[in-house]
């Protein structure tokens, strides 16, 4: 029985390896609570998520020090990923053999996993119901300096990954307002896996 959907010597043959990574546009003057990615599992399957990075650049410094903080959350009712604002980004396999169709090369297609990344400011679109967003799953964050940077590197503690079900992902909010002048790109990677 695989609950909790780790990896063991009994399954590890049937993981299918899987990376969403995401980069965004120049982002500028994002509002506090701001969607600025988004990843959603649309089909049956549950996604095991392994690692997630996050990574902050600053290339316009802002006018004064200026902390960054993005929030990672699991959010549920996820039935419509956002369109406004962004890009669709598609996951990839991590080993392209036997896959059916190489026509799109080693991406998933959008009716199983799709994802949203912002261009130059916050994402819009959405459907779920709305995170606890004092109760996040990762929160990452820059110290305050007119050229801030995160660089942040999640595994679970434990061993066991973030399982999200069909209709269930995750969204990385800014948390603090973006101060004026300051422009940066964030980059977003979600690994992980499902069984086969």
């Amino acid at each position: 029985m695989q609950q909790n959907m780790a990896i063991n010597i009994g399954n590890s043959r049937s993981a299918e390896g899987l990376i969403v990574a995401a980069l965004s546009g120049a982002m500028t003057v994002v509002a506090a609570g701001g969607d600025v990615f988004a990843l959603r599992n649309v089909g049956p399957r549950p996604l095991a998520i392994s690692a997630v990075r996050l990574r902050w650049v600053t290339s316009t410094g802002f006018a004064a020090a200026q902390g960054l903080a993005f929030s990672v959350s699991k959010v549920y009712g996820f039935t419509a990923i956002h369109d406004t604002g962004g890009t669709a980004v598609q996951a990839h396999h991590k080993f392209q053999g036997g896959i059916q169709n190489t026509a799109t090369g080693d991406r998933v297609p959008l009716t199983e996993i799709s994802a949203y990344m912002a261009a130059t400011g916050a994402i819009t679109g959405a459907t779920y119901t709305a995170e606890d967003t004092d109760e996040p799953e990762i929160f990452a964050v820059g110290a305050g300096t007119v050229l801030p940077g995160v660089y942040e590197d999640w595994e679970p503690f434990d061993g066991l990954p973030l399982v999200l079900t069909a209709d269930t992902g995750l969204v990385v909010n800014n948390h603090t307002l973006m101060g004026a002048t300051g422009v940066g790109s964030l980059y977003v990677a979600i690994e992980g896996y499902r069984l086969g």
